[in-house]
């Protein structure tokens, strides 16, 4: 790793006594004045080894004492904090460090957290996520470098760290639990990748270099999926159709995290999104954290479903630029760029010729519209050349004033509000259904 980035920055190496991140505080403390980064330590004293994670402790704190460095130590009772979060205690024990850390970024006690993650780690991690299923997002592995975290030994080998404790004479703690097979991950180190170095000799070496490849393959499916992505628009997102499930995919995934779902999305759901691409115009899905997924005339919309008024919502003034009827949701632009994609017709209105009383209101008996040429018809006369369902008739907002119809958005502008050649402010009506 290139530490001339690192001048004048205060890195926190994370120490837990064990020969890899012992190796890495004595590694970054010898250069800590040829590169002019301040150095602390952070331990996290997990309470599942009892006196042996004291005994931990411990030592860390006489190891920052003689290499004269500010040590910060967090505790926490792992196994309780499994039981409350319903998860593993390996789960448990890696939130519990990575939120410790992000409270020493937070409280800007260090810029950076140095963690002794190397090769072996990397490779561990690799054969994990693809033994159980994994895509090749999760192939990638760990990165050197990740927003505030830094891997400094990812290039390094278990054995090159060991080759490196040896030859400076370092003392360090064994983790009783390490040797223990009752964690998966136990199982991978200490059984699977030796027998697999061992019929495959440079299978750590190969894997790691599978989840560098993994990850620049990935990287650019996801720049190819920006091309049928639309950017967001009112917590909405617009896909257009694409038959390349990994370019699909990947952009469904971008347009989920947009919209807040991180984790809670499984091959499935990208599947049942890449399946509704055949279904009928209209059709929807359900998402995770209530958002929802409709197919229009050329893509899929995904958007978090809101809590909508009923239908007999008080009128809304057309001035304030948006309206959700229920059904529908009326949105008015300046700019005609700025108006996503959409299967319903954009209507082009003369802004000024619009009174300043005029709402959004639905269809009232009697009402009526005068359409070019200034003759004069009912809406329901309107509806019926145009071949509106039934229906959807009352569902569908007008921008109106008490007696007259302005627009019946998605449908129809009346002669009074039409665009001439000397209109200087044209209002662009989009629809949407939802």
């Amino acid at each position: 790793m290139d530490f001339t980035r690192f001048q004048d920055k205060r890195i926190c190496v994370a120490v837990s006594g064990g020969i890899d991140s012992v190796s890495l505080l004595d590694y970054m403390q010898k250069r800590q004045k040829e590169f002019g980064y301040e150095l602390c330590v952070v331990h996290c004293e997990h309470g599942i080894r009892d006196k042996e994670s004291v005994r931990d402790m411990q030592f860390v704190e006489e190891l920052c004492k003689q290499y004269g460095l500010e040590l910060t130590v967090f505790r926490e009772d792992c196994l309780a904090k499994a039981e409350r979060e319903k998860c593993s205690v390996e789960t448990s024990a890696r939130r519990f460090r990575m939120q410790s850390f992000a409270r020493l970024i937070k409280g800007g006690k260090a810029d950076y957290i140095a963690t002794a993650h190397h090769k072996n780690d990397e490779a561990e991690t690799v054969l994990f996520r693809l033994a159980r299923g994994t895509s090749l997002t999760g192939a990638q592995g760990m990165a050197q470098e990740k927003e505030y975290i830094l891997r400094p030994f990812l290039d390094w080998s278990k054995a090159d760290i060991q080759r490196y404790a040896q030859e400076n004479g370092l003392t360090f703690c064994e983790d009783s639990t390490n040797a223990m097979r009752d964690a998966t991950r136990n199982k991978i180190r200490l059984d699977v990748l030796p027998l697999l170095e061992d019929a495959v000799p440079g299978a750590v070496e190969n894997l790691v270099r599978f989840a560098q490849i993994a990850g620049e393959d990935d990287a650019y499916l996801y720049r190819q999926s920006e091309r049928i992505l639309s950017k967001p628009n009112h917590n909405k997102y617009f896909i257009f159709f694409c038959k390349d499930t990994p370019i699909f995919y990947r952009a469904c995934v971008t347009a989920l995290k947009g919209l807040g779902v991180e984790r809670d999305y499984t091959r499935l759901h990208l599947q049942l999104l890449f399946d509704l691409q055949q279904k009928q115009r209209g059709a929807s899905l359900c998402m995770p954290q209530n958002v929802r997924a409709r197919k229009t005339g050329n893509g899929i919309v995904l958007y978090l479903k809101e809590e909508l008024p009923t239908l007999v919502t008080l009128p809304k003034y057309y001035k304030d630029g948006r309206f959700d009827g229920g059904r529908y949701v009326v949105t008015l632009y300046t700019d005609e760029t700025h108006i996503p994609p959409t299967d319903m017709p954009i209507l082009r209105i003369d802004g000024d010729k619009v009174p300043k009383c005029a709402t959004f209101r639905f269809r009232k008996d009697g009402d009526e519209i005068r359409v070019f040429g200034g003759r004069t018809k009912t809406l329901k006369k309107l509806f019926n050349e145009r071949k509106i369902d039934v229906e959807e008739r009352k569902y569908l907002p007008l921008i109106a004033d008490e007696h007259t119809i302005y627009a019946v958005c998605g449908v129809e502008i009346a002669d009074q509000v039409k665009v001439t050649e000397d209109t200087k402010n044209i209002v662009y009506i989009a629809i949407e259904r939802i």
